[in-house]
Order: C-alpha cells, then structure tokens, then sequence
C-alpha cells in the first residue's frame, strides 16, 4: 500500500465523519461526536501521558512537541497546555484543514500537511517530545519503521518519544481450526469491497531493536489493547541520551 493511498483514505474519513474515524465509538458514528466532548477525550489523555512522562523525568525541556497523525487536533491542542509550541502533521490535507479550523491555541499550534514518508520539516534533535497514538498502524511495516527512525533523528537528546503500536491481532478462537477459521476471516475482511480500515503490527523485539539501533533508550513498554480492538497493543516510551 502506497502512501497516497493512505491518504486519500483518511481524505474520504475526513469529508465523511472526521471525529468519529479518529474515535470509532459506534455510539457516535454519523456525525454523533459534540465537539467539545471529542477534544476532552484529547485533554485527559495528554494529562495521563504528561503524569508518566514527569515519573520518567523527560522531557528535559517543554519547548516543542510534535503530533504525529494529527487528524484535527484531539491530541495537540491539549498537548499545547504543556509546551511551548506543538506542531501537528498529518497524510491527509482535510484533515489539516479541519484541525487548523478547530485550532484554539493560535500560534502555539502549528499544522502542517505532511505527505512524505519522513519528516522533512524538522531538523536533527529539534523536538522535546515526539507523541503518536493510534497511527502508526494504518500503514505498512516498512513506512512504520522508516517514521519511528525519523522520529528518533528529531527527537532532541533528553526528549520523550511516545507512541502506540500493535504487535499481533487477537484471535478470538481457541486451538488450531480456530487459528485457521480466524486466518480465513481475515483474509475475507481483506478481499472485502469497501475494504475496512488498513491495520498492521510489528512484534515488539522487532521495534525495540530498531529503536535501540537508531539511538533510542527504552523508558517503559506497557500493553494496552483497549487503544485498537481486536489487536494486541503496545505503548512505548523512548528517549535519547
């Protein structure tokens, strides 16, 4: 799957119901979302985050911080209570337009469309704290990893990079017919027309080895498999010495 093909997905997601493919609670599906309700979810979750990152003692500093996979802003606007300047990429140019129409913070947030398969915008160890949620995984392995080096060239030195990223789907079925039955269902959910919401994982040595190898050290790992149902979730927090 190409790039642009992610982006014009999450284009349609964004014409159609931007609030609701960000957070798929089926009771707001169709429009259902109340705004300030949707960026509340944002403020508390950023306020769990930033209390882990003061038990780790990073980021060093709280200039700048950067959302990656933005969508409309859940994530930086309340992200811009902690720093002094946030900036929030996104693949999809609707969904940058919405977030700069949603944006509260003024110049503290910045958006920026951000097409590429890097992040050219942003120099070597530029920024304090690099935060991904519920992204990373709406791609190919091998774009998840070229980002997660990407974000380990900008993350300053005593910085946090925190992001989410499944390892395996769930089978719901015990034994070996039901790991085939579940291989099956899979594949059907793969041939389907519409194709459902693209989802990958990357086992966890895998992403611990290639962030040990860029210059990462791991603070923490954590499981959380209520971010993406159905899949085995991991949180990883990374810094650099």
């Amino acid at each position: 799957m190409r790039l642009s093909t992610v982006q014009r997905y999450w284009d349609r997601q964004a014409h159609a119901d931007p609030m609701w493919a960000i957070l798929t609670d089926p009771a707001k599906a169709g429009g259902r979302w109340d705004a300030d309700e949707f960026f509340a979810t944002g403020t508390h979750e950023v306020g769990i985050f930033m209390n882990r990152a003061a038990a780790w003692g990073v980021p060093a500093s709280r200039r700048s911080a950067l959302d990656f996979g933005c969508g409309i802003g859940r994530l930086s606007q309340a992200l811009a209570d902690h720093f002094d300047q946030v900036y929030g990429v996104d693949i999809s140019p609707k969904m940058i337009d919405l977030a700069r129409q949603h944006n509260r913070k003024g110049a503290r947030c910045e958006y920026l469309w951000n097409p590429a398969g890097d992040l050219r915008h942003f120099t070597d160890g530029s920024i304090d704290m690099i935060h991904s949620w519920i992204t990373l995984q709406h791609m190919r392995p091998r774009h998840a990893r070229r980002y997660l080096r990407e974000f380990l060239r900008v993350v300053a030195p005593g910085g946090l990079l925190l992001f989410q990223y499944p390892s395996r789907p769930i089978c719901p079925y015990p034994g070996a017919l039901g790991r085939l039955r579940f291989r099956v269902a899979r594949w059907k959910a793969l041939t389907a027309t519409p194709r459902p919401m693209y989802m990958n994982g990357m086992d966890r040595d895998e992403v611990v080895e290639l962030l040990q190898r860029g210059g990462g050290r791991v603070l923490d790992i954590r499981q959380d498999d209520e971010s993406v149902p159905g899949y085995h979730s991991l949180c990883y927090a990374i810094t650099r010495d």
